[in-house]
């Protein structure tokens, strides 16, 4: 059960919160505070390390079947290279 509040909300805070995943206010708030909070973080921060690991574990891999098969796995490389968004530093940490 929640508490109805009354909140002023300058213009620009409103229009940025329609940019929030929600069907209702209080649940794009709800997101906003979620996304907000500091464990949520910790969890965001420890996927992203996550990501960045396998991409250096999939790297590893490829060196070593190509050194073992003498061939080179262009199409392995190609494809993380694809991803790299996905670990770039630029990244929220």
């Amino acid at each position: 059960m929640g508490r109805q509040h009354t909140t002023w909300i300058s213009d620009e805070t409103w229009d940025r919160l329609g940019n929030i995943a929600g069907d209702s206010v209080s649940k794009k708030i709800s997101n906003a505070v979620k996304f907000a909070d500091p464990d949520q973080m910790m969890i965001h921060n420890a996927k992203m390390r996550q990501l960045t690991a396998a991409k250096s574990v999939l790297r590893e891999i490829s060196l070593r079947v190509q050194e073992r098969h003498g061939s080179p796995l262009d199409s392995l490389e190609s494809l993380l290279s694809e991803f790299d968004w996905l670990w770039e530093s630029d990244i929220r940490e």
